[in-house]
């Protein structure tokens, strides 16, 4: 019988965590789901794990990728649901009882073709932070859900594929880009909100982002994260008809530019990066110039980064010394 909801789950060396993932969607209070996870090549006992609990419950399966990341992982799972809704979770993350209930019951209450929650940042300690930029909203039509999802650096239409419900016949030949090391996720919802007639978005937070320190997001700078560029540069050359959209696009490009900017020297490596950090930063200004107006903080940062560059540089290694002994 074909389930209402497959839930795609990538797993790469997680057997220390994958068991509270799967938990989770065991105590979901909707039950009509297959829990597809994808073994991307793991070399620890998350395969004997997944095993263990597949054999409690046929819903789980388990299948095998060829270790070639988590974007080969998630495609395999996009071909082989069976599922009307699709859904996306993290290994090292988990659910709330009621995620699935709630989502199904907004996208079909909605006629959405997306429905989203709000998420928490799960830390190691226990600490939960709420997401700020998710909203209780209904985005309908194209302008409406593009302009949701480049508001802010989050969006309140969130850039992650998790935390979402999507119709299956909304991702018909839609894929994770493999050649992206980070930002896939992005990339992923910016071409399903581009095709999507409606999101319905809930302020709740539902989904628990557990926060890895080795994490590809929280290791040292290193030129993978000039993907972030790559990924802003195709969705600039998508939506170039539409001007209040690119002022929104490099808006979020500056931004970019100088939060990685800071990164690296919070993190003293990357240094190779700055100068063309700073020449990103600069020509994206120049472009934005007149079209609108970013806070005054980004402003004096575009200042001094043009005029001062090496005191700019030197001020946030001060920053970054305090934050550290703080730590």
């Amino acid at each position: 019988m074909t389930p209402q909801i497959s839930i795609i789950l990538p797993a790469k060396d997680s057997g220390s965590c994958i068991r509270r993932s799967i938990e989770s969607v065991l105590a979901q209070t909707f039950s009509d789901w297959e829990l597809l996870v994808i073994n991307d090549g793991s070399t620890d006992d998350t395969c004997e794990i997944v095993t263990s609990l597949a054999q409690t419950d046929p819903r789980i399966k388990l299948m095998d990728s060829t270790g070639r990341g988590v974007s080969s992982a998630r495609n395999l799972g996009l071909d082989s649901a069976s599922g009307k809704y699709i859904t996306f979770m993290d290994s090292d993350d988990r659910i709330d009882p009621e995620y699935l209930t709630r989502l199904i019951d907004l996208i079909v209450k909605e006629q959405a073709d997306i429905s989203q929650c709000s998420l928490y940042y799960w830390y190691e300690d226990g600490t939960l932070i709420k997401e700020k930029e998710t909203v209780d909203d209904i985005f309908e039509g194209h302008n409406s859900i593009m302009h949701a999802y480049f508001s802010g650096m989050v969006g309140h239409i969130c850039l992650a594929a998790w935390g979402k419900l999507y119709r299956s016949k909304l991702l018909s030949g839609i894929r994770f880009d493999e050649t992206l090391i980070i930002q896939e996720d992005a990339f992923f919802t910016f071409e399903c909100c581009m095709r999507a007639l409606k999101v319905a978005c809930c302020n709740d937070p539902l989904y628990f982002y557990y926060q890895r320190p080795e994490s590809a997001m929280n290791k040292p700078f290193d030129g993978s994260k000039m993907q972030y560029f790559t990924v802003l540069g195709r969705e600039l050359d998508i939506c170039k008809d539409d001007k209040a959209l690119i002022y929104k696009i490099n808006l979020r490009k500056l931004i970019t530019a100088l939060d990685l900017t800071s990164c690296v020297i919070y993190d003293a490596s990357g240094s190779e990066y700055l100068s063309r950090l700073r020449e990103i930063a600069l020509q994206t200004y120049e472009q934005i110039k007149g079209q609108g107006k970013p806070r005054s903080k980004i402003r004096l940062k575009v200042f001094l980064i043009r005029h001062f560059p090496s005191v700019y540089y030197r001020f946030l290694k001060i920053r970054a010394k305090r934050r550290q002994r703080t730590v």
